[in-house]
């Protein structure tokens, strides 16, 4: 009883400093950093500013790798998250967001993203997809968007340029947009994707609010939803905001870094996978209860290219078939262990 009761003590001592030493993650950069959502059981601000949002109708759902409470979901209509604005950057910035959704050229509205700022026109800051009823001829479908408020539309990137997907659906993305000395540029998946030279500059903050799966109406301080642009149908994860431009290899690396930093737990789990690194197939030992199980292993986007069940307590894998990189290796119903695997 005296070691249960030890035992008992270290354990909520441990569960103390892994609730309060919650930070970003050593992937995010730092610098210039106003805002850090990764949704992880909640809403709030992880970047230490104290910029968090308060949830309306949005739920916790999974997230790229299938782990629980880690994104949010959002219906289309009601949803969306919201928070006080006036930290936000007015000029130079980036923002940074993962989305998955099954939605697009489903209907004729497009689809309200990320937005903050306003109470006149040409004072926000709005990103959208997939409007299917431009109020100018210059945009088309299928297309990202920012705008600065009361239908002007400064840009918009067609989806399927320089490499980025023709059809977003049915898989989690990353949609980078950064704005300053330079322009305005995007980053579809860690690559660059085009933009314009003429920076957005002048949104107004001070008294306004950002929404998370909607936009702002023309003063800065609701929702906004109209005929042409829905709320957000899907799920959003790890949004950053920035107030200056990162660089390629910052985008690249926060692209990555979602499954780079991601823990190995194979040292402390009952199950061995080896070699790690590996170029053509890794081998997996578990423990007998392990067996009956799923596990499943995913890519960078949380895609699936591998899903089995256990029937042995030693089995291959065959991976020579996937791309050089990270990869998240997740047995499902075992508390949900996962290991990060290398494919060389």
């Amino acid at each position: 009883m005296k070691f249960k009761s030890l035992f008992l003590t270290i354990a909520f001592f441990l569960g103390m400093i892994a609730i309060t030493s919650a930070q970003v993650p050593s992937y995010v950069p730092t610098n210039g950093l106003v805002g850090w959502y990764p949704f992880a059981g909640n809403s709030n601000d992880l970047s230490g500013n104290g910029n968090h949002s308060i949830v309306n109708a949005a739920l916790l759902t999974t997230d790229r790798f299938g782990m629980a409470n880690a994104a949010y979901t959002f219906n289309g209509s009601t949803a969306y998250l919201h928070g006080n604005a006036s930290a936000f950057p007015s000029g130079d910035r980036t923002i940074a967001l993962w989305f998955y959704t099954t939605n697009i050229n489903i209907g004729l509205a497009g689809m309200q993203v990320f937005g903050y700022g306003g109470g006149l026109c040409r004072r926000s800051w709005l990103m959208q997809m997939d409007n299917s009823t431009p109020l100018t001829s210059f945009f088309t479908d299928n297309t990202y968007e920012v705008s600065v408020g009361c239908n002007e539309w400064i840009t918009a990137l067609p989806f399927g340029i320089n490499g980025s997907p023709v059809n977003p659906n049915l898989n989690w993305h990353h949609w980078v947009v950064t704005n300053g000395p330079g322009g305005l540029d995007y980053y579809i998946d860690g690559n660059y994707a085009g933009g314009i030279t003429t920076p957005i500059g002048n949104t107004l903050v001070a008294g306004t609010k950002f929404f998370i799966g909607s936009c702002p109406d023309s003063t800065g301080l609701a929702a906004h939803q109209s005929a042409y642009l829905n709320n957000w149908n899907g799920k959003l994860d790890d949004i950053g905001v920035w107030n200056r431009k990162l660089t390629q290899q910052e985008i690249s690396t926060l692209f990555n870094g979602g499954i780079a930093g991601f823990p190995d737990v194979s040292q402390t789990k009952p199950f061995l996978v080896y070699p790690n690194p590996a170029q053509d197939q890794i081998n997996i030992q578990v423990h007998q209860n392990f067996i009956g199980s799923s596990v499943v292993l995913y890519d960078p986007l949380g895609k699936v290219v591998f899903s089995d069940t256990i029937r042995q307590t030693h089995f291959p894998m065959e991976i020579g078939n996937l791309a050089r990189g990270p990869y998240i290796l997740h047995f499902k119903e075992e508390r949900g262990y996962r290991i990060k695997i290398q494919k060389q």
